[in-house]
């Protein structure tokens, strides 16, 4: 792994901006307030500072609505999904097909059956499959992967269960691809496990700028490799939340052209049990925040603020917000 690591670019700053919101929650709660908390990510990703940014924007809030917003970590869309069905989190943020499935008692859900009190509350970001590989692999396409040690994904992750159908449909079997799990190598993070050589390639559903991919291509030799072909097109066609997506060119150092992939949305999501008022005033938080969100970050650019409440929404609207949308509808 090189040693001389260079500054990371700007989009870095959007990462650092995110978790700065999130670690300053905490000090407008008052008393007597409605706690409500949202089941987030990993260290790492993004789930966790855009919780933080999004219960910032509610806690502004807190002294005229007595509201008051904390952060927890989550272990993936899947395991998010069973904080809200066990009542360990007041809302979490799911990508849209495992809130399908969660909706319907499909795929991860099949055994549970369908999580019939589960509500939407917004769609907050577009997350791209994306595939970070050392370019001396050659690893220029989603069938070179197969034969390689692939990090992809965490078990009960939204990410993995569409590298799953992805697989799937291509027609692979379980030994096309050598598997890294998680704690399969020794360095701390994928980016250095990749720089390190013990990954030949990364897999990640994620929004962009990603602070793991921006680490990773300033590290070391890495493309950014583009998921397309007749398995994303099979999937894009049976499944409705995906949409066909392309990283655009610039957004990390050295991708000098557009990367196309698969996209889905990240939603907010909540039970039917939550206060009226909490849904209500997540739902306006996020939306009357959302322009400030986008100056600082391209991540909030993806999805017109009458896409935060229809995009990628399976579970029906909570009632508290969609008594917002209805109120911000109104001339």
């Amino acid at each position: 792994m090189q040693k001389d690591v260079p500054q990371p670019p700007p989009s870095r700053s959007v990462f650092a901006m995110l978790v700065g919101v999130a670690i300053t929650l905490g000090g407008t709660s008052v008393a007597m307030a409605t706690e409500i908390s949202i089941a987030s990510g990993r260290p790492g990703g993004l789930y966790y500072p855009v919780a933080g940014a999004v219960c910032a924007l509610v806690n502004e809030h807190t002294a005229d609505d007595g509201i008051n917003c904390t952060v927890a970590f989550g272990a993936g869309s899947v395991a998010n999904i069973e904080a809200l069905r066990q009542g360990e989190a007041d809302m979490a943020i799911v990508q849209a097909d495992v809130q399908r499935d969660a909706v319907t008692g499909s795929g991860a859900f099949a055994a549970a059956g369908p999580f019939s009190e589960l509500r939407s509350v917004a769609a907050l970001f577009v997350e791209d499959v994306t595939i970070a590989a050392r370019r001396d692999k050659g690893i220029v396409a989603l069938d070179d992967l197969k034969g390689k040690r692939i990090y992809l994904g965490a078990p009960g992750s939204g990410g993995r269960a569409i590298i799953d159908r992805l697989m799937a449909a291509a027609g692979w079997s379980p030994g096309d691809v050598t598997e890294v799990p998680e704690g399969g190598y020794t360095a701390p993070d994928l980016a250095e496990a990749l720089c390190d050589g013990e990954l030949d390639a990364f897999v990640m559903t994620v929004g962009h700028p990603s602070p793991l991919i921006t680490e990773a291509v300033s590290m070391c030799d890495v493309i950014l490799v583009p998921v397309a072909g007749p398995a994303v097109d099979k999937v894009i066609a049976e499944n409705g939340l995906y949409t066909p997506s392309a990283i655009p060119p610039g957004t990390y150092p050295g991708i000098d052209k557009a990367v196309p992939g698969i996209a889905v949305v990240a939603t907010l999501l909540t039970t039917a049990g939550t206060q009226a008022d909490a849904a209500y005033a997540a739902a306006r938080a996020f939306v009357e925040g959302y322009e400030r969100l986008g100056e600082n970050s391209p991540l909030f650019s993806a999805l017109s603020v009458g896409q935060i409440a229809t995009e990628g929404l399976t579970a029906p609207l909570h009632e508290g917000a969609a008594r917002y949308y209805s109120e911000a509808r109104k001339p």
